[in-house]
């Protein structure tokens, strides 16, 4: 049962990252075309800025972020924790991730509560364009989600590999 939640967290983790991808593809793009629209045609794409950083910059951070974290990318600081002796390592690795899981489901719950809200009022933007911003506000509750799978994942089916030779158990 596990590894099917697994699977299918992966394949929706991965979807999540082509997204994310996709994102940062567009947001170069876009930018770079706005540019050489102002230098060429002194022509500037209107609200481009407030759709990058309402909609792009969202979908670049929350829908790559449990990939992040289950390829260890996340900044760390361990200055003290190489210095522990094993049995310490490991409890205060799971609590450490009670603590992000925590996190992550405050920021999913209230994601989720800012995500609602802005599609019943039908929310927009402040930009000339005025699009819809409740589908960005969902993306935060998503990225938050799936961070959560992975750290209850961590937490009760033991370290991956990688993270214990990081931990210097291996």
């Amino acid at each position: 049962m596990m590894a099917r939640v697994i699977s299918i967290l992966g394949f929706v983790e991965k979807i999540a990252f082509l997204g994310s991808c996709g994102s940062i593809l567009l947001i170069m793009l876009v930018t770079v075309t706005d540019v050489f629209g102002r230098k060429i045609f002194g022509y500037s794409i209107p609200s481009l800025y407030e759709f990058t950083e309402d909609y792009l910059m969202v979908a670049l951070v929350f829908l790559s972020i449990s990939y992040v974290y289950k390829a260890g990318g996340h900044v760390k600081v361990d200055l003290l924790e190489k210095h522990f002796p094993n049995f310490i390592k490991i409890p205060l690795h799971k609590f450490l991730n009670l603590w992000a899981l925590l996190f992550f489901v405050l920021i999913a719950l209230k994601g989720w509560d800012v995500g609602v809200r802005a599609y019943q009022f039908q929310e927009v933007s402040s930009s000339i364009l005025a699009y819809p911003l409740a589908p960005a506000y969902f993306l935060v509750p998503l990225g938050s989600a799936l961070t959560c799978i992975r750290i209850i994942e961590a937490i009760f089916s033991g370290e991956s590999k990688e993270a214990e030779h990081e931990l210097g158990i291996d």
